[in-house]
């Protein structure tokens, strides 16, 4: 499992569930996860070359389809994003950051809990990517997808102010 660990973190980012639906089996394996490790083994096998595309391009998104005609500025106001009051003076291009979030409700049958997964890009890049199982057993999909958004929510904040500083 920790060699599986290590090639996810150096970027085969398609084993990640994978892998940490292994590892928290660690404790108490079985027949079935030592063959579910080698069928991981044998897709690496197969699949040697699998690299992650730094792609330093902006992506092309039209906001419009985002606009469904609400004016949410009656509802929150004149909002902005709270930044870091010691801030430097940006240099450079300013960079897209865009956060995918998911989860599966109640994936784990044993224990009932689901499983949160993002990946976060900058621009067309993928920097952090993650997949864990929750701490809470959620009851419903709007529960488990909202204990997952907030968690991706958590670490796309934290790395715009890393960018910052």
């Amino acid at each position: 499992i920790g060699i599986l660990r290590w090639i996810v973190e150096l970027g085969r980012i398609d084993i990640v569930t994978e892998v940490s639906s292994m590892a928290s089996c660690l404790a108490l394996p079985r027949k079935g996860h030592l063959e579910a490790l080698f069928h991981i083994y044998a897709y690496l096998k197969k699949k040697p070359n699998g690299v992650i595309v730094l792609d330093p391009t902006y992506p092309d998104i039209d906001l419009r389809s985002f606009n469904d005609g609400a004016d949410w500025r009656n509802f929150y106001g004149d909002v902005k994003e709270e930044l870091p009051p010691n801030m430097p003076k940006p240099r450079g291009k300013p960079l897209v950051t865009r956060l995918y979030v998911d989860s599966d409700h109640a994936g784990d049958k044993l224990v009932r809990r689901s499983r949160t997964g993002y990946i976060i890009k900058l621009n067309d890049a993928p920097i952090i990517w993650y997949s864990k199982r929750q701490g809470t057993v959620e009851t419903s999909v709007f529960g488990a997808e909202f204990v997952a958004m907030k968690q991706g929510l958590e670490a796309a904040r934290g790395l715009r102010y890393k960018l910052r500083m």
